[in-house]
């Protein structure tokens, strides 16, 4: 008799074993169920470096120039450039709105999107811009026809997150 109740408690036993671990392995801390945030929210912020600029084949480099991205819903940004460059050829910030973007898992893209305006002092400017996030690192393509310049900027900013 008494080896059949050891049986049995062994048995109990072996069950409470097998339906905790199930238990464990079970729940998982895996973060592929919960939704991503869209592409404007992940791609939004502040991102601050170099931009190199070339008109007619002259090279400027532009140092710690800041780019602040704003999501405006699920799918659009506006991009705003800070002023750059030294008077009387300063470019004062520029704000680029209605920017689609796209992308998941830390690489997305920043459609082309066709600009214009006028500076607060009444300069007109136009231009497009187009470029990619990826992992938290900005590169943005920006083509700027300023004021009365025949030519304009090819411009290139590289800037992480920051």
């Amino acid at each position: 008799m008494k080896k059949i109740k050891a049986i049995f408690a062994s048995m109990a036993m072996a069950i409470a074993v097998l339906a905790t671990t199930a238990m464990f392995t079970s729940c998982s801390d895996d973060d592929k169920n919960e939704p991503e945030a869209p592409a404007a929210t992940a791609v939004a912020g502040t991102y601050t470096g170099d931009m190199t600029c070339s008109v007619m084949g002259s090279e400027s480099v532009f140092e710690n120039l800041t780019v602040t991205i704003a999501s405006t819903d699920d799918t659009t940004v506006s991009i705003t450039l800070s002023s750059f460059g030294e008077p009387p050829m300063q470019v004062p910030g520029i704000t680029i709105t209605g920017v689609k973007v796209s992308g998941s898992e830390n690489t997305y893209s920043i459609a082309e999107s066709e600009f214009s305006g006028n500076t607060p002092t009444g300069t007109a400017y136009s231009g497009t811009a187009k470029g990619s996030v990826v992992d938290d690192n900005l590169t943005l393509n920006v083509q700027l026809q300023y004021g009365a310049m025949p030519m304009p900027l090819i411009c290139t900013i590289k800037a992480p997150k920051k």
